[in-house]
């Protein structure tokens, strides 16, 4: 396929803002538990897609495997770099698109995403291309937002203001659904899933608003090139609404919680 470069660095750019790392600090449980679910051997050879400051490449490596992870942002790569060696670990960190991964048929017995792959616009191609590197018998390993989550609303609030180009973005949280994914990867595999929940642990909703609007790439890309400014204050005020309609005190604690799909698909082997 033919990769609309101006929309890549377009992506680009948008997730390189901010200071991701505190972001990747939230997700963190859910590459804890995809790890563990996939539990994967000593010596496996491991792409991690979209893998941001590597937490599943991290404890992928800790585990013994052989990483590759892959950003199209490769300003969190310093990071990443960082936890890998303090951790002792190595991982070979390429940036490139999910679209069109520069690896050879078959190359990976594992390939996963945590909240990243499903973001990528022509998911036809990504998904092909996550099965493509994939060896015959191996596993896809995804942890996929779904369509009733907070992120799937914040997301919505923020398109109803900045709508995508015609034909440049898919819908992200399809990759939520699991018929939706079965369709995507094909009868060729197996697919099974279950719906998680992260914990967001802000005292208000006002205070996780506030956090994403300094941390989080997409959002400061928002409020950076809203015009005129003065609707920022509107945009802001949907969100703090919307999350105040999630916002919750459990056994966890205060915060939002937010759903996801974690994915297991296992890839046929040739007969």
């Amino acid at each position: 396929m033919t990769i609309d470069q101006n929309i890549q660095e377009i992506n680009r750019t948008m997730w390189s803002y901010g200071e991701y790392r505190h972001v990747a600090d939230l997700l963190r449980p859910g590459a804890v538990e995809l790890v563990d679910r996939l539990a994967p051997a000593p010596g496996t050879a491991h792409l991690d897609v979209a893998t941001g400051n590597g937490n599943v490449a991290l404890l992928s490596a800790q585990r013994g495997c052989l990483v590759t992870g892959l950003d199209l942002t490769d300003e969190f790569f310093p990071d990443a770099r960082e936890r890998f060696a303090q951790a002792g670990v190595e991982v070979e960190l390429h940036r490139g698109d999910a679209q069109e991964l520069p690896f050879a048929d078959a190359s990976f017995d594992l390939v996963t995403s945590t909240y990243g792959i499903q973001f990528a616009p022509d998911h036809t191609a990504s998904g092909g291309e996550i099965s493509r590197v994939l060896r015959p018998g191996g596993r896809i390993g995804m942890c996929n937002w779904t369509a009733r989550s907070w992120t799937a609303h914040f997301q919505e609030i923020l398109s109803s203001y900045f709508p995508s180009p015609n034909g440049h973005q898919g819908q992200p949280m399809l990759w939520g659904s699991p018929d939706y994914l079965a369709e995507l990867l094909g009868p060729g595999f197996t697919v099974t899933s279950e719906r998680r929940e992260l914990f967001y642990p802000f005292a208000t909703a006002e205070d996780l608003v506030t956090f994403f609007e300094n941390c989080f790439g997409p959002c400061i890309a928002a409020k950076n090139t809203i015009s005129p400014p003065s609707r920022w204050k509107e945009l802001r005020a949907e969100m703090v609404e919307m999350t105040e309609g999630f916002h919750t005190t459990d056994a966890r604690g205060t915060g939002v919680p937010v759903e996801y799909l974690l994915v297991v698909a296992e890839k046929r082997a040739a007969r």
